[in-house]
């Protein structure tokens, strides 16, 4: 059986800012190396000139490794997707999932949320948005469904991915494999 997850959403007071994350490993709410992917918004622009995820990432990861025993490499590892631009009603946050140890957790024969990760085989700019994408971003979908202990597809509610920007530089690139 899947480990049971914790979700926490925590505000970012800065993009900079992973207090609350380390807060929460603090007081025993998570612990450090139990985290297995953070989705949040930064209060940047959202464009591909928005530094702010780059900042909150590393914020963020240098709490896991701080306060936990993974290496950097593992760290890295760790899912954690960035959104820019909070124009209007949104506030930046993050929302941190962790597997919580079994002595912990609540038991139950109801399903209840887990989390599968996985990463796809390397996306080229040529492929975003192309059938390739779809074909590389499918089988990394169900090995995190594997991972999460899920067999039937119906049990999926909700899949998170990460795409990379096309900038000149990778248009480029791309263009120059024809």
């Amino acid at each position: 059986m899947p480990e049971a997850i914790e979700v926490r959403k925590v505000p970012l007071h800065s993009v900079s800012d992973a207090s609350e994350l380390a807060k929460l490993i603090d007081n025993g709410v998570l612990e450090a190396d139990r985290v297995v992917a953070v989705i949040g918004k930064t209060e940047g622009n959202g464009g591909v000139n928005d530094y702010t995820r780059i900042i909150a990432d590393r914020a963020f990861r240098e709490v896991l490794s701080a306060k936990g025993s993974r290496s950097a490499d593992e760290v890295a590892q760790v899912p954690i997707v960035w959104s820019g631009g909070t124009d209007g009603v949104i506030s930046p946050h993050a929302t941190i999932f962790a597997t919580v140890p079994a002595g912990k957790a609540a038991t139950t024969d109801e399903p209840r949320l887990t989390v599968g990760v996985a990463m796809s085989e390397q996306l080229l700019p040529e492929d975003i948005g192309r059938t390739a994408m779809v074909t590389k971003v499918a089988a990394a979908v169900k090995m995190a469904m594997a991972n999460a202990g899920i067999s039937d597809p119906a049990d999926v509610h909700y899949v998170q991915t990460k795409t990379p920007l096309l900038t000149i530089h990778t248009i480029r690139d791309a263009k120059s494999r024809g």
